[in-house]
């Protein structure tokens, strides 16, 4: 089965996605709340969310998260940080006089 970082990856990408969290604080308080959880509940959230039986056969879990699209911010930064995002340049308000 994939590994628990990859599954509680999914899960985020699932909660975000049926919530409609655009926002990465939303994001960060979601990724939160998946990390708080035990490996039991995270299966059985998965699974739910999945519409798969639980428990789960092993493969039957990792072809359904492999079809999990993750967002972007996911996938390329690891995770959310609830850092404000400084990728761009200062707005005037955000520069230092």
């Amino acid at each position: 089965m994939a590994d628990r970082n990859t599954r509680e990856r999914k899960l985020i990408a699932l909660m975000i996605n049926d919530l409609g969290a655009s926002s990465e604080p939303d994001a960060a308080r979601i990724e939160e709340e998946v990390g708080v959880l035990s490996d039991e509940e995270l299966d059985r959230m998965l699974t739910g969310r999945l519409d798969l039986p639980h428990p789960v056969d092993e493969a039957v879990m990792d072809r359904a998260l492999a079809r999990v699209k993750e967002p972007e911010e996911l996938s390329e930064r690891g995770g959310f940080t609830g850092a404000p995002d400084m990728s761009h340049n200062p707005r005037p308000e955000e520069r230092e006089s």
